[in-house]
């Protein structure tokens, strides 16, 4: 899923790039460079995964949310006053639900419960 939203900004971002006026719409831009922060985060992310052996479970659960908060600031820059129509029909090809259901979500929080008592905090 989150592939498909990176492709789908950056078929945005070719085929109508911010105009002069959206260039100098701090509130516009922001809610971009969110978008664009994500994809960053992801590629690192998916380089350190397997550096610090993080399980498959663990990585999908994080792209998870990731989704999730692409799709939030794709919404929020399809509704930016200043957002023309190629902008926001690739802003609606951003937002996307993530896959679940094969019971990841429990098998991540069963490895968080296997930490318990692993760690004390300082007094």
């Amino acid at each position: 899923m989150f592939r498909e939203q990176i492709e789908a900004l950056k078929k945005m971002l070719f085929s109508s790039p911010p105009d002069e006026a959206q260039r100098k719409d701090i509130d516009f831009l922001l809610a971009g460079g969110e978008i664009f922060a994500l994809v960053m985060y992801g590629q690192l992310i998916l380089e350190n995964a397997n550096i610090y052996d993080i399980s498959d479970d663990v990585v999908d659960q994080i792209f998870d949310f990731m989704v999730r908060d692409f799709s939030r600031h794709a919404l929020n820059l399809y509704s930016k006053p200043s957002s023309n129509d190629t902008q926001m029909a690739a802003c609606l090809e951003m937002i996307r639900k993530p896959v679940s259901g094969d019971g990841r979500y429990g098998r991540v929080w069963q490895q968080v419960h296997n930490l318990k008592h692993e760690y004390e905090m300082n007094p």
